[in-house]
């Protein structure tokens, strides 16, 4: 089967599943089911950003309808649920790239509980790769500046942010400072968002900050890294989607080398 573009995929998906469906779970099932291979580094924004699109565009006539914030459907369908009105903060494609209208957002990607011995650190600044879905290019995050927290298997034991210093050298630092023996998981929000061919949007401008976006921001990353029961939504000043951790080629290979040095002391 050829490659379907990508409003040609969503429209299948939610054609196949006749319901409201996540745009995140829209771009997985894209993938699962083989309409795209190519999927780029933001699969799941480049979903949101042409089904917003659309509705932008063509209002009424779009044969999508947005149900609830980030939740789309098929038009044709709509009498299953009631449609709202479009959020502000969805992204948008303009001139064939993906831009957010609310430029006050802060976090724009983030990573929860990593672990910390998927990462080569022999590197001065180590690479820290992520993807966010499976099957979507791998981004490398060691430029990303943001807070970070490092966790061990019981707590949060400390809370930083990679502002002066990015986070690849930040979190370097923790493997040899006071803290080298204390921690085995981090987790990053970071303020630069992640373009279309996998990289840090290091030019991003943000709009005069206010109190508002500071305790959006401080709301986002509590709620996001402690995860309470009662709250039942996301951060206000999350844009962005969480990155799986992926791990690094230089791990990876010593594993190899390691099962095929135990299989050969066997023999």
């Amino acid at each position: 089967m050829a490659e379907l573009k990508w409003k040609e995929a969503i429209e299948k998906v939610l054609n196949e599943e006749k319901k409201q469906l996540h745009y995140t779970v829209i771009a997985e099932l894209i993938a699962e089911r083989g309409y795209r291979v190519s999927l780029g580094a933001t699969p799941q924004d480049t979903v949101s950003a042409n089904l917003t699109t659309d509705i932008n565009t063509k209002k009424e006539n779009s044969i999508f309808a947005k149900t609830d914030k980030g939740f789309y459907i098929l038009r044709k369908y709509l009498n299953q649920t009631d449609e709202n009105t479009l959020d502000d903060s969805e992204p948008v494609i303009v001139d064939d790239k993906i831009v957010t209208k609310d430029s006050h957002k802060i976090i724009n990607a983030f990573g929860i509980y990593w672990n910390r011995n998927l990462i080569d650190w022999k590197s001065t600044r180590p690479d820290l790769l992520g993807i966010q879905q499976i099957g979507a290019s791998e981004v490398n995050f060691k430029n990303q500046i943001g807070i970070y927290l490092l966790h061990d298997s019981r707590e949060t034991i400390y809370v930083g942010q990679a502002i002066e210093q990015p986070l690849g050298k930040r979190l370097k630092d923790h493997t040899t400072d006071r803290l080298a023996g204390r921690w085995d998981r981090f987790s990053w929000f970071g303020f630069f968002p992640v373009t279309e061919d996998a990289k840090l949007n290091l030019d991003v401008k943000f709009k005069e900050f206010t109190i508002q976006n500071l305790g959006d921001i401080l709301e986002a990353i509590l709620i996001e890294s402690i995860e309470p029961r009662q709250n039942r939504k996301q951060g206000n000043s999350f844009v962005g989607l969480e990155y799986l951790q992926k791990e690094s080629p230089e791990i990876k290979k010593n594993k190899a080398k390691q099962m095929l040095q135990e299989l050969t002391d066997r023999l």
